[in-house]
């Protein structure tokens, strides 16, 4: 109940911005504004015009909502501000508003509304990409540079795509059992994106979970947190979205409910800002490393992985969720590895959702200055945990020549499992 008393409480006070004692001190680590220097493309700028519109004094235009939408919400000012300005929420009811009166794009309408809540047609678009890529279609468009000719910024967003293979994920609607002495129950959240294309994450997180002792069942009726359409302003979509979830997960009967992707993490745990009766279900959400860093799991840690290996920190893992030590501290269990800390691991790298197709050029940029500091820590393998980090880091990798390894921390932990000792 604290987050629905948090809520009343918040209804009651006065605006958010004015939270906001305009210090500055978020502006270095706002990465727009590392780019592009301009004081309304920072934290304090965008509450500066966000105060303006609820005021009167400014209007939504073009320019308005351009500098509302080049933020890639990613919260890094939450962890820098000291007033504790609560930013992404702001943003999000900002973006809902411009959205009431200026209608997102076509095809973010139809992909966030007609295909993200709908598990089916998610996976079918899927496999789609999936076909696309093997039939050697996507060979032929890449080297004849004719999309690039016809349709430069839609062959920027191809380039983009990543490399999917066919693999499956979790089966909704089962159960797995723990392995030896049984230490509770949890629910697994498989998620769209992680579930039809990256497939083996989720296979290795169940995996982990049934290690550390824990049954694992997987609701039917979960669809898409609804995270992007939140981020892109459909605000009554992602409560739909929210809805289905809360009513397909049986929260009294759970120890936890794991996720492993962050920006659906931060979501989840945040439906009481979007819905009244969300706040059992939230108070149950957690990062998967946030909870195995509290489980057996380390026993279990046996099989040697002899590599550097780096981490990033996902902006809603870190930023949205507060969770840093957890992921470190399973990496480093690891036998073997030689783990190195990444100057700037902390740093948005640029993917945001669906930003780095919206604004391809300040995504790159941003991206690149992120490889750069990963080169130098020369390492062989980065792990993160979240699905666009992943893709936007593999496509870095290439765009630099680098010969590194990508991966989700569940992965690199799910191959060092040594067999148990004790059986069911």
């Amino acid at each position: 109940m604290q987050m629905e008393a948090i809520i009343k409480e918040q209804a009651q006070r006065p605006p958010l911005y004015l939270d906001c004692i305009h210090c500055g001190l978020c502006l270095s680590s706002c990465p727009t504004y590392r780019v592009l220097g301009s004081e309304m493309d920072s934290p304090r700028g965008r509450i500066y015009l966000m105060r303006a519109f609820d005021e009167g004094r400014a209007k939504i235009t073009d320019s308005f909502v351009e500098h509302m939408f080049r933020c890639l919400d990613c919260r890094a000012c939450e962890t820098a501000c000291p007033s504790g300005v609560h930013f992404g929420h702001m943003m999000e009811e900002m973006r809902g508003t411009i959205v009431e009166e200026r209608p997102a794009p076509w095809i973010a309408r139809i992909v966030l509304k007609h295909v993200f809540p709908y598990p089916w047609r998610f996976h079918l678009a899927s496999r789609m990409l999936q076909l696309y890529r093997a039939s050697g279609i996507q060979s032929f468009v890449r080297s004849s540079g004719l999309l690039h000719r016809l349709a430069p910024r839609m062959a920027r967003a191809e380039a983009l795509m990543p490399d999917i293979e066919f693999e499956r994920g979790v089966t909704l609607d089962t159960h797995y059992r723990a392995e030896g002495r049984k230490q509770g129950t949890v629910a697994f959240f498989t998620g769209c994106v992680m579930n039809s294309m990256m497939g083996p994450i989720n296979r290795a997180s169940v995996r982990l979970l049934t290690a550390a002792g824990f049954d694992v069942m997987v609701p039917g009726e979960q669809i898409c947190c609804g995270a992007l359409a939140n981020h892109a302003g459909l605000r009554d979509t992602a409560k739909g979205m929210a809805r289905t979830n809360i009513a397909a997960f049986p929260v009294q009967k759970l120890d936890a409910i794991i996720i492993n992707a962050a920006g659906c993490g931060a979501m989840l745990k945040e439906y009481p800002l979007l819905m009244e009766g969300a706040a059992e279900f939230s108070s149950k959400v957690k990062d998967i490393t946030e909870f195995l860093a509290s489980t057996r799991i380390f026993e279990r840690l046996k099989n040697p992985l002899d590599q550097r290996v780096g981490y990033d920190d996902p902006c809603h893992l870190i930023h949205g969720q507060g969770i840093k030590s957890e992921p470190r501290k399973l990496l480093k269990a690891i036998p073997g590895i030689q783990f190195v800390e990444i100057e700037g691991a902390d740093q948005c790298c640029g993917s945001a959702g669906i930003y780095n197709i919206t604004q391809n050029e300040l995504s790159m940029e941003i991206l690149d200055r992120k490889m750069e500091k990963i080169q130098k820590a020369e390492i062989d393998v980065l792990a993160t945990g979240n699905p666009g980090c992943i893709f936007q880091f593999r496509y870095g990798a290439k765009k630099f020549g680098m010969k590194l390894e990508v991966v989700h921390p569940v992965e690199l932990l799910a191959r060092s499992l040594g067999d148990s000792n004790e059986h069911h």
